[in-house]
């Protein structure tokens, strides 16, 4: 689990994820990163949930 959490730490915060979008206009790029970060908040979220219900299961 903490290898897995590693390396997506990595590539979320990798200078290689820096982008210049052309194609968007900027306030729908600022948008598209709004709801990019959102879904990763909310997974994060979801993750952190499962797995204290996890551990609490086990422990009855």
């Amino acid at each position: 689990m903490k290898y897995l959490f590693t390396l997506i730490c990595l590539i979320v915060t990798s200078s290689a994820m820096a982008h210049e979008d052309h194609a968007l206009g900027e306030s729908v790029h600022f948008a598209y990163h709004i709801v990019f970060w959102s879904l990763c908040a909310l997974v994060a979220y979801k993750g952190f949930a499962w797995f204290k219900a996890r551990n609490s299961s086990k422990k009855r």
